[in-house]
């Protein structure tokens, strides 16, 4: 029996021995796993964890491509746009079919846009060239210069130190020469008319390769010569017409005992001069087409020629702007969850015909927020404070459409501890 004792004493002291384990391997063992729990504790509050909701976002830029159309149904006189060419606002791009000489209509416009201050001493001070071809603007124009030469008189008292007899004799020189300038004018329009059946003659057998471009060009300029004597010839008796009728009106003045009054000729002075702005603008909008903005010239598939005969409403062309303005996103998040979503918050868009994969993605940032729901929907504005850059270092081109994509809008950027003790906290709940 006493072996068997020894034997069970020797066992329990072996299990002690082995379920007992080294003091050092307890130790280190204790610090192992409690500088496992620091770093751990550390990296989960360094780590943050975005929380996020996501939306669908169409970008485009502030400064759409500008389509032109035809206000009316015309014939293009002059087709000054070029497809690709880029262009400054402003600038001229067609000509539609007019009885004016257009750049004649923009040096009108031109010695108009001087004339800052709307005033008499201003409108006094315009003086544009007289031989302008104007066509519809014509008889406005003549208008004004005969209220600028009756406030001229008025003010210089030319004719107050004549008798009613020197005025007479003042006048029949007038008429005379009136007269005189009316032939020279038929004679000038005869031979302008014998120039312009050269030119058409010329342009005819160009058409045939039985003439040369240069033969048209010269006969093209001195068909404008002429017009220019012509219209010089009219704008001469114009104001040989306007000077008698001021004489006259002074001999009236003379029976009446009575001056005109100055203030009512500068009043009439100043409404010639608004009317002729107007009808000035009036002419531009309806045959001149300008450059809105800077841009690029984008001809459409059918594209429009000299000659050629437009619709109202037609499209004549695209200006697609050069200097592009803010790019803004206009997303939909939905209303469940949408209070989380703040101006400010940091917007990461993933573009559908950019794989992120290879070209990354943009940030931006909500700029707005609508106070109102749509069909179960929130509208939000985001705006791209670097633009098109992406994070691996590209700049998208939007082009001329707008683009779509996913935007994750970051609401709150959680720790990762502060996660997990809020998951942890909702299990137990």
């Amino acid at each position: 029996m006493q072996p068997e004792k020894d034997i069970e004493i020797r066992s329990e002291e072996v299990q002690e021995i082995l379920g007992t384990p080294p003091s050092w391997i307890v130790r280190w063992g204790t610090t192992l796993a409690l500088a496992t729990l620091v770093i751990l504790g550390w990296i989960g509050f360094l780590i943050q964890y975005p929380d996020s909701t996501e939306a669908k976002i169409r970008v485009s830029s502030t400064d759409p491509p500008r389509k032109i159309l035809a206000d009316r149904s015309a014939f293009i006189s002059e087709l000054r746009a070029i497809n690709e060419d880029t262009v400054e606002a402003s600038e001229l791009l067609i000509v539609f079919e007019n009885q004016a000489n257009y750049s004649d209509i923009l040096t009108l416009e031109d010695h108009m846009l001087h004339v800052k201050d709307i005033s008499v001493p201003a409108i006094m001070a315009f003086r544009p060239p007289p031989n302008l071809i104007l066509g519809e603007l014509q008889d406005a124009y003549y208008a004004f210069l005969e209220k600028q030469e009756a406030y001229t008189s008025g003010r210089s008292g030319r004719f107050d130190n004549l008798t009613t007899s020197q005025l007479r004799d003042q006048l029949q020189k007038e008429l005379s020469t009136l007269e005189w300038e009316k032939k020279r004018k038929e004679s000038l329009e005869k031979q302008l008319e014998l120039v312009k059946k050269r030119y058409v003659r010329e342009q005819n057998l160009l058409s045939e390769n039985l003439s040369s471009i240069d033969k048209v060009n010269k006969l093209e300029e001195e068909v404008l010569t002429n017009e220019r004597m012509v219209q010089g010839s009219e704008s001469n008796i114009k104001t040989k017409q306007i000077e008698i009728q001021l004489i006259r009106r002074q001999i009236s003045s003379f029976r009446r005992g009575a001056n005109d009054d100055l203030d009512v000729a500068g009043r009439e002075l100043m409404e010639s001069f608004g009317n002729l702005r107007n009808r000035l603008e009036e002419w531009i909008k309806q045959y001149l087409v300008r450059a809105p903005v800077d841009g690029v010239v984008v001809l459409s598939n059918d594209a429009i020629t000299d000659k050629q005969y437009v619709s109202t409403n037609m499209e004549l062309l695209t200006i697609i702007p050069v200097k592009r303005k803010e790019i803004v996103g206009k997303g939909e998040v939905e209303l469940v969850g949408s209070g989380k979503v703040k101006v400010g918050n940091e917007v990461i868009v993933k573009f559908d015909s950019y794989p992120y994969e290879e070209f990354g993605v943009v940030k931006g940032e909500v700029s707005k927020k609508s106070k109102l729901a749509a069909d179960g929907f929130i509208g939000i504005e985001v705006t791209f404070p670097e633009g098109m850059l992406t994070s691996t270092g590209r700049v998208l081109e939007s082009g001329q459409n707008a683009m779509t994509g996913k935007a994750q809008i970051i609401t709150e950027r959680k720790r990762l501890i502060e996660w997990l003790f809020e998951k942890v906290r909702g299990t137990f709940r």
